[in-house]
């Protein structure tokens, strides 16, 4: 049997208010206290703290139940959280994977929407899950897309998150006034919504608020409960401790009456999936939940064959009102409170803890990894990162 390999591992995030000023403070907190089961210490860092040479970093700990600042050598895994809000913090985070070039990734990422979207459409079971999903090219091409929809369509940035800058735009009937009618996010993820008197008004519109970002433009899709509510399922897939890929968990996220999108981020809430799908399908629940966890194993293997070896993935699916399921998105930094949120323990604490048990796995089994003894052994002669 494979002895347990001591490691240090390396949690890259942004900077964010409060103390320590970290991003997901919480989860952070969580991993660094579980560390110890699986052999492991952790430093948490920003980007911009990482040496030039990649030969230190500055960053923080948690002893005795709380934080402490330090300055330690390069891990020997990097598990990079880091959610790039600024041109900056994208090119400092670019920096800082430069200098620690010699780290191991604890994963890689995934590109954008787009991207992603042509992987999977050319697997035939992948390709059900999917979505009609176009480029934006300019006002003429929405315009002439809207013409073909009843229900509108949707716009989203290729590499947004959040729910932010999203947009459904819809040709309302005679009874509304013709036009253009459109529903949003802003970059603060703040609701607004338009109404402009002609369509060319209301593609004018668009195409400024767009602007140089780029986008894609799916069909609006009538994801809504009984309750009028926006909802879709999050499905969190990880590797355990065996490098396998497991469900974690899931759970349905819920927006506010008249939302447009159910995130969290957006002011929606969260539900336990099996009562939710009875309550909406029937006696269809339970398989819907059964086609939902089949759906959410057949996917990562397809990325990882593209996009390089992945650590976890929040899968979310959309259910319209027949019981069809697709894909709505991927996310390679899945946040994970939606199981606090609906007292799933079980799967709060793996989503925790699997992070962990995947970090020591490849401590043991990678290639790299077997060489990361001599440099664990360096880190305890310097000074040991949790300040004993």
């Amino acid at each position: 049997m494979t002895e347990p390999a001591q490691g240090f591992l390396g949690i890259m995030t942004g900077r964010r208010h409060g103390h320590p000023p970290i991003a997901e403070p919480e989860f952070c907190s969580q991993l660094s206290a579980a560390a110890p089961l699986f052999d492991l210490k952790v430093l948490v860092f920003h980007p911009e703290d990482v040496a030039e040479n990649g030969e230190s970093i500055t960053g923080y700990t948690w002893k005795e139940g709380r934080w402490q600042q330090t300055v330690a050598p390069a891990p020997d895994i990097l598990y990079n959280r880091c959610l790039y809000l600024s041109r900056q913090e994208k090119k400092a985070a670019a920096a800082a994977l430069a200098a620690l070039s010699r780290t191991v990734p604890w994963s890689r990422g995934l590109p954008d929407k787009w991207r992603v979207y042509e992987i999977l459409r050319r697997s035939p079971a992948a390709a059900t899950l999917l979505p009609e999903t176009r480029l934006y090219t300019g006002p003429d091409a929405l315009g002439f897309m809207l013409a073909e929809r009843e229900y509108g369509v949707f716009l989203k940035p290729r590499a947004g998150s959040h729910g932010k800058r999203t947009l459904h735009v819809r040709l309302p009937g005679p009874r509304e006034g013709f036009g253009l009618s459109i529903r949003g996010r802003s970059g603060t993820n703040e609701a607004f919504s338009h109404h402009f008197s002609t369509s060319d008004e209301g593609l004018r519109w668009i195409d400024r608020f767009i602007g140089k970002r780029r986008y894609i433009i799916q069909p609006y899709l009538q994801l809504t409960g009984s309750q009028g509510r926006p909802f879709d399922v999050r499905v969190l897939m990880q590797k355990n401790g065996r490098g396998a890929w497991t469900l974690t968990g899931m759970a349905v996220r819920l927006g506010g009456q008249g939302s447009l999108t159910s995130n969290l981020h957006g002011g929606g809430t969260a539900a336990a999936v099996l009562p939710f799908l009875l309550a909406e399908y029937g006696s269809a629940g339970a398989e819907l939940q059964d086609e939902l966890a089949a759906a959410a194993a057949l996917l990562p293997p397809l990325l990882e064959e593209s996009c390089g070896r992945l650590g976890e993935l929040g899968l979310d699916f959309g259910i319209d009102p027949g019981g069809r399921i697709c894909l709505l998105e991927a996310n390679s930094k899945p946040g994970r409170s939606v199981f606090r949120l609906t007292g799933d323990r079980r799967a709060a604490r793996l989503a925790a803890e699997n992070p962990l048990r995947y970090a020591r796995h490849l401590l043991q089994h990678s290639p790299a990894g077997r060489r990361i003894p001599a440099k664990t052994l360096r880190y305890r002669q310097e000074n040991e990162i949790n300040g004993s």
